[in-house]
């Protein structure tokens, strides 16, 4: 396509427009941060029920304070791919899966073909590991059935989302689900963890189950350390199956390219280039301060959302840790949820009952959000190869990935499985696996296609490749561990 059919002045590079004046400022305050957490917020929601209440919970129970580090190597590794994602799409208008589409050597198409398998495989695996953990718990407070509980949960969610009419429930989640998390923040000092073992436990190193969970839950011992650390790994912060979507959620926000008056013609120009070509941004010094000033908003975006979840976790695992282990509770089973009371009656008594409340609210809001997420993944994912599916657009597949999304977790509450067993194969594949390779297309598409004025600085690109690494070999590890492959 001729760079002329790109509005009607024609220029013979692709322009960024301006700014806002908050980005255009350098460094950040905390309003800008908070004008600017948008979609992040939506991915913090999706997770906070399940990686951070119930599997940084169950750590802390199971390994102690040993791997708090894990919090840390698995925030900044994510995030960081989480923002050159969402940077690809700001300057470009074009989501990073599409690129992959024409750019990764090998046969056409294969690596979002790849990614989008995952992601679907993983959809049915957290939908129904989320609603089992919820339905247990309501059936735990004492009338009804667990399984009843948990497929009326599912469709619900579904007609809701479906409709959109939850907008003002929402809110009063948003409200309950952070006195809840103030409240465990606050229970972490109530507690008195040792603080030596917190310092001790940043520090990566040696881990193995306390002893008293081989006594009393020997079945969890039974499952690689390995296996348990990368299970939590995966939904500490969410996966693929989230973030492919999470960076399409960024259509809506119109930062940078994507908020250009042609930004559908330049999407069809970058689709007509030959797959090694750069992208034509303009190098003139203007434009290359618009785009750093524009890569703000996905930065401001990724941090309030990562730094938030690992806050969270952080004190989960910690009251998982001074709380759970010294009373020899684990979360597991059909007690997921049931444990964690104690971190905020540590605070008051009566902040026992608050938790029955305000934990439903998080884990409906939890199940909630991932239609409308699972959505925009499978839709990105196949857009980037199908154009009867860029045809169709995110709204016209919605009900074929509620459809597979629903039967599937229908089908797989149906075995009896707990939340544990349910979420962990997509949390090793679609949580792990799948983020380390994803990163490293980033990584591929970066140098390739990209102005060297617009790639990533040395700093990105050194987390992105280490994150990357480090997630693909855990992931590896763990689906090895997993078939019993290696011990």
């Amino acid at each position: 396509m001729a760079t002329e059919e790109i509005g009607r002045n024609a220029e013979p590079v692709l322009r960024l427009p301006e700014p806002p004046p908050e980005l255009r400022r350098g460094g950040f305050s905390l309003a800008t941060v908070l004008k600017f957490f948008g979609p992040g917020a939506i991915i913090a929601s999706l997770t906070i029920g399940s990686g951070e209440s119930i599997l940084a919970s169950r750590e802390g129970a199971v390994f102690g304070y040993t791997v708090l580090w894990a919090i840390v190597v698995g925030t900044v590794a994510k995030g960081a791919l989480v923002y050159a994602s969402n940077r690809h799409i700001t300057l470009t208008g074009e989501h990073p899966m599409t690129r992959f589409g024409k750019v990764m050597p090998g046969p056409r198409g294969w690596f979002p073909v790849l990614l989008a398998l995952i992601c679907l495989a993983s959809f049915p695996g957290w939908a129904s590991g989320v609603a089992v953990a919820l339905g247990d718990f309501l059936a735990s407070q004492g009338a009804g059935n667990a399984t009843a509980y948990a497929i009326g949960i599912l469709l619900f969610a579904a007609v809701l989302s479906w409709a959109g009419g939850y907008t003002v429930l929402e809110r009063v989640q948003v409200v309950i689900a952070g006195l809840m998390v103030v409240l465990v923040l606050i229970g972490v000092f109530v507690a008195q963890p040792d603080w030596l073992g917190v310092l001790g436990g940043l520090v990566p190193g040696s881990f193995e189950y306390a002893p008293f969970v081989a006594d009393k839950y020997p079945e969890i011992p039974e499952t690689s350390v390995w296996v348990e650390l990368v299970v939590f790994m995966g939904g500490l912060g969410g996966g693929m199956y989230d973030y492919i979507g999470y960076t399409g959620m960024l259509r809506e926000k119109k930062w940078g390219m994507l908020g250009h008056r042609d930004v559908d013609a330049i999407g069809r120009r970058l689709a007509a280039q030959e797959s090694r070509a750069r992208i034509p941004l303009s190098a003139e010094p203007e434009d290359v301060e618009k785009a750093r000033a524009w890569n703000r908003a996905p930065l401001f975006d990724m941090m309030a959302a990562f730094l938030a979840m690992a806050v969270i976790a952080a004190a989960f695992m910690i009251n998982g840790a001074a709380i759970l282990g010294e009373k020899q509770q684990v979360p597991e089973g059909n007690d997921v949820l049931t444990y964690q009371s104690q971190f905020l009656a540590g605070v008051a008594p009566v902040f026992e009952y608050f938790y029955i409340v305000a934990i439903v609210m998080v884990l409906f809001g939890t199940v909630y959000a991932l239609w409308e997420a699972y959505s925009w993944t499978t839709y990105e994912s196949l857009a980037a190869v199908s154009e009867k599916v860029r045809a169709r657009g995110q709204r016209g597949i919605r009900p074929y990935v509620y459809v597979w999304t629903g039967i599937g977790a229908i089908l797989m509450i149906a075995t009896g499985a707990d939340f544990v067993d349910l979420i962990t194969p997509a949390s090793i594949v679609g949580g792990v696996f799948a983020c380390g390779i994803y990163g490293a297309g980033l990584l591929y598409i970066d140098k390739v296609n990209m102005p060297t004025e617009y790639r990533m600085s040395k700093l990105l690109r050194s987390l992105v490749a280490v994150g990357s690494v480090f997630l693909t070999v855990c992931g590896v590890i763990a689906m090895l561990s997993y078939a019993e492959v290696i011990s």
